[in-house]
Formats: structure tokens, C-alpha cells, sequence
């Protein structure tokens, strides 16, 4: 039941495998950047930071706003190398704004397009036209501290973060569904109207107020049962949950194959309903299965 963690079996490499050159890793990076869809953000990332930075008054404070959100967008559609990624799509996005200025600045000096107002250097100082040469300047000055680390760390914030979405996503996939919190449970009738996401988490939180201690779970059987392991002084348990109307002795017999086939010694059956006279009865005749029903499990919480 237990979920693979094991690098392996994630398809990750071993941490404590020797690391190749840093050259050899730069290469590997760049050979999985995705550089169609990288440089095409890129290409709108430079023309919304050359239109505002080319903007006078308050609108150019919005430029600043433009490199991170473009690496957020990036980091959200690849799946590796995020920060090869990130510095790519930095550096592109800095010469193709540079690109622009060069081109608008040869328009302004030619009077074709109105030049920008620059600020001053000393707030006594009003601003002044743009040349040329001054535009590249505080283009430089300003475009390459923040287009080329910002998309960068955007880049690579966004995509640890969708890939710890990922792994949370595929790890609740392997264990068939996750655990729900239930309501306010204040009698039997309450505890029976659960669901079976919500009554694995009433159970494992009843067990931990007893000192066990939660390991694992997984659904079972197209969601019909769910097996939760947890221990208790040392003893692995597993725990079978049912929300049948009535749990049935076939439900005690597949507990027991399986502990069985992990090497479990302890088995717990517990349901929010009722047990069948029959399943009962199997469930005596073996000294390490419990069988828990509905009220027995509502006294436990209450005591």
C-alpha cells in the first residue's frame, strides 16, 4: 500500500550519485530548454517592458511588474531545468528590448516618433528629452538588473511550485483519493453519514488521541474500503474502513491475505455502521483482528 518515494521509482536521479560537470549540467539544461515557447514569451515580455518603459509618469513603475510575471507564466508550462529556462528567457527578453529601443531611439533621433522624457539626474534638475545615446544608456542602466534575474526567479518560483502541485497531485492518485476533513460529529447518526475520505480522517485523528501514529493509507477496491497503517509502540497496524450497510466476513478475509502478504501482524476492521453476525463471528475466531462498529467507534471518540 505504501506510496513509491524511492528517487527511482519517481524517475528522478539519485541524490547521492556523483554530480557531472557544471558545464555538462549547463548543456543538458540548454539542451531541454523549450526555447519556440521561451523566446516567444520572451518577444512579449520586451515589448510590454519597452512600452511602458518608454511611457512617461507613473505608468513606468508598471514595468517593473512585467519580468515576474512573465517568469511565473514560464515556470507554470515547463516541467524542468527552470532556472535554464529562467536565465534564457531573461537574456532574450534583454536584447530584444534593446533591440527596440535601438530602433525606436533611431526613429526619435530621426524625428519620425517623439523621444521619451528621461528623469533627471538630482531632483532640483527638471527631466530631460532623450538622445540616442541616453536612451541606450538608461536602458542599460535599468533593463539589465531587472529583465535578466527577475524572470529568472519568477521562472524558477513558479515552476517548484507546480512541481511540488505535481507530486502532491500523483501521490494522491497512487493512493486512489484523499482524506477529507469531517464535520462536527455529535452523534452516531453524524458518524454514519460520513463519507469514506471523511471517516478515514475521523479515524486516523480518534487513533492519534491513543497514541498511534499515522504512517499511510490508500482506497481500496474502486473506493469501497480504505486501508490506513499506523503504529503503535513499535507494532505496524493496518486498518480496513467500510462504510457498507453491513460489513460481511469476505471483508475480514481479504484484511487477513493482505496482512499476509506485507508481513502485518495486527488488523483492525472498522465501519461506521454494523458488522454481520457472520463477520463477527470470524472476526472472534482470530486473536489479531479487531472488529470496530459504528457505536464502539463514537464511544471511542467521546471517552
Amino acid at each position: 500500500m505504501s506510496v513509491d518515494t524511492t528517487p527511482e521509482q519517481r524517475g528522478e536521479k539519485d541524490p547521492a550519485a556523483p554530480r557531472p560537470p557544471l558545464i555538462r549540467r549547463a548543456i543538458t539544461s540548454l539542451s531541454h530548454v523549450r526555447w519556440g515557447e521561451t523566446l516567444l514569451i520572451a518577444l512579449a515580455m520586451a515589448v510590454a517592458w519597452c512600452g511602458l518603459f518608454l511611457a512617461n509618469g507613473i505608468v513606468q513603475v508598471l514595468a517593473g511588474v512585467v519580468p515576474v510575471m512573465a517568469g511565473l507564466y514560464l515556470g507554470k508550462r515547463v516541467k524542468g531545468d527552470y532556472l535554464a529556462h529562467g536565465l534564457i528567457l531573461g537574456i532574450a527578453g534583454f536584447l530584444f528590448g534593446l533591440i527596440a529601443v535601438m530602433a525606436y531611439g533611431f526613429l526619435g533621433s530621426s524625428g519620425i516618433v517623439p523621444m521619451p522624457m528621461l528623469p533627471a539626474p538630482s531632483a532640483e534638475q527638471p527631466a530631460q528629452l532623450a538622445t540616442f545615446g541616453s536612451l541606450l544608456v538608461y536602458y542599460f542602466t535599468f533593463s539589465i538588473f531587472a529583465l535578466i534575474p527577475f524572470p529568472a526567479f519568477g521562472t524558477v518560483m513558479a515552476g517548484r511550485t507546480e512541481q511540488r502541485n505535481r507530486d502532491l497531485s500523483r501521490e494522491v492518485d497512487d493512493r486512489g483519493g484523499r482524506l477529507e476533513r469531517p464535520g462536527v460529529i455529535r452523534t452516531l447518526d453524524d458518524l454514519r453519514g460520513l463519507s469514506l475520505p471523511q471517516l478515514g480522517s475521523y479515524i486516523s485523528a480518534v487513533y492519534k488521541k491513543k497514541g498511534f501514529e499515522f504512517k499511510d493509507y490508500r482506497f481500496i477496491d474502486k473506493d469501497k474500503h480504505l486501508d490506513i497503517e499506523m503504529t503503535y509502540q513499535g507494532d505496524l497496524y493496518l486498518m480496513r474502513i467500510s462504510v457498507a450497510d453491513k460489513v460481511r466476513p469476505g471483508t475480514l478475509e481479504s484484511l487477513i491475505q493482505d496482512m499476509r502478504r506485507r508481513a502485518i501482524t495486527k488488523g483492525l476492521v472498522i465501519t461506521s455502521t454494523e458488522f454481520t453476525p457472520d463477520a463477527l463471528k470470524a472476526a472472534a475466531n482470530r486473536r489479531n483482528i479487531v472488529a470496530i462498529d459504528g457505536q464502539t467507534l463514537f464511544d471511542m471518540a467521546e471517552s
